[in-house]
């Protein structure tokens, strides 16, 4: 009985060898290193800086109306296309064409004030010169003519002033372009951008034949950038769509925009080390419409028919 046992723990233990004998020639097979050898070739090089930005209209206005009253007619819809100097909004009239006919009869009136100041004066002058009538009463009856004429001027200032708000209560594009947004109803109440006041915003007019690209690079990538350079623009919404343009603006600080105020609330360590640029797009897709995200490609270096590998044989990703 004890020789069975004996015989039964022998071979456990071979067991055993045999089994960690081939756990280790295992893990030296995955530990294995297995070289491959790549031939260099001649390759045309390209190095790029890729950024996504935003597409904005170069030339974008929010139209205000620059006197006060009510809405009387909205010309346009958001979307229409509309020429320079196309009438968009109509205000209401009636009071202002009031005061102008008002003001019109007091440049009348005031023109005859004068007209009989004028006579009482060289009516008074006349005497004067024979010393029928004293000299202060010369000079009463010239000053009562400069203070009349005076007044025919400032009637006359305000018929101007009238016409020319009469004038700017019809609200005419200042260019051609597209309707953005608008917010102008009829029937709307709306203050005037007079007097210190901004005013109520009506609509905003783009050019969308001008577009651009408006992107921030981090600080490594535009040290390598320079006004002028040419890029390749692609666009995530539209495939097919490309563009060209160059570069336009470069900040000449970080997280600084186009018009010199920073570009964030906090002024973060990774905000304040972002430099925003713009990009003029020369070439564009009829499709590509302002907001749409663009990818920019930048070629910062090149190198043709260099001798060169594929990255794969120099790093294991």
């Amino acid at each position: 009985m004890k020789r069975l046992l004996w015989i039964v723990a022998a071979v456990g233990l071979l067991a055993l060898c045999i089994g960690w004998v081939f756990k280790v020639r295992g893990s030296a097979d995955q530990n294995k290193i297995t070289f491959t050898y790549v031939k260099p070739e001649r390759r045309d090089l390209h190095q790029k800086v890729v950024i996504n930005g935003t597409i904005t209209p170069v030339l974008s206005t929010e139209i205000r109306s620059e006197v006060s009253g009510r809405i009387a007619k909205v010309l346009v819809e958001a979307g229409d296309t509309v020429t320079a100097g196309q009438p968009l909004i109509e205000l209401d009239q009636s009071s202002l064409k009031v005061q102008l006919d008002e003001a019109r009869l007091g440049v009348t009136a005031a023109g005859l004030r004068a007209e009989r100041a004028q006579l009482d004066f060289k009516r008074f002058q006349a005497l004067a010169e024979k010393a029928y009538v004293p000299e202060k009463e010369r000079k009463e009856s010239e000053i009562t003519f400069l203070l009349a004429q005076t007044d025919t001027a400032s009637q006359e200032a305000r018929v101007r002033l009238l016409e020319n708000s009469l004038a700017k209560s019809i609200i005419t594009a200042p260019y051609a372009g597209r309707v953005l947004s608008l917010a102008a109803r009829p029937g709307m109440i709306v203050t005037g951008a007079d007097a210190g006041r901004e005013g109520n915003t009506l609509l905003e007019l783009a050019d969308l034949a001008q577009l651009r690209v408006e992107a921030s690079v981090n600080e490594i990538d535009v040290a390598v950038l320079t006004l002028g350079m040419p890029v390749e623009i692609t666009f995530e919404s539209v495939p097919e769509a490309k563009a060209s343009g160059r570069i336009t603006f470069i900040a000449p600080a970080a997280g600084k925009s186009a018009g010199g105020e920073a570009s964030g609330g906090g002024g973060s360590r990774s905000a304040s080390r972002d430099f925003p640029l713009q990009i003029a797009i020369e070439q564009s897709h009829p499709r590509v419409r302002p907001g749409m995200t663009a990818r920019v490609h930048i070629e910062t270096a090149a190198s043709a028919q260099a001798l060169s590998v594929e990255h794969t044989a120099v790093f294991n990703d």
